[in-house]
């Protein structure tokens, strides 16, 4: 039985963000499964990981079955290609109605596409350009 606060996560890619996150939700006692193709990238969660993990290809819907996306409060998806990640995420949106997708997307161009279907975007890029116009405006003043 779920705690009141406590969430299901299904984390998509285990590299450093994905098991980075996926470690600190554990921690804080939510409900986590990592889903990532290579199995030596579970090494990037913390030793306290307390979640689950799926060695598998998240493009293939067995495998996000098996992740029970259906169920998710929240989908990461957090792969290091845009094209694989609009994939699953629209798969996890379509076929499982996943409730919150937040999908890492590269290439700034590629966001307008993901939101206009909806999926949440996170765009390193764009987020170290704005740090970085910070700074120099900052300094501007």
């Amino acid at each position: 039985m779920r705690k009141i606060n406590e969430l299901y996560l299904v984390v998509i890619g285990c590299g450093k963000v994905g098991g980075n996150v996926a470690s600190i939700a554990s921690s804080i006692g939510h409900s986590v499964v990592v889903i990532d193709k290579e199995e030596n990238s579970f090494e990037n969660l913390s030793p306290d990981f307390t979640g689950f993990t799926i060695v598998g290809d998240a493009t293939e819907k067995e495998v996000l079955e098996n992740a029970k996306v259906n169920k998710a409060d929240y989908v990461l998806v957090l792969t290091q290609d845009d094209n694989t990640n609009f994939l699953i995420s629209l798969m996890c949106k379509y076929y499982f109605g996943a409730k919150r997708i937040i999908t890492r997307v590269y290439d700034p161009d590629n966001t307008t596409l993901f939101q206009e279907f909806d999926i949440e975007v996170i765009s390193p890029t764009l987020l170290i350009i704005g740090e970085l116009k910070q700074i120099l405006v900052g300094d501007l003043k």
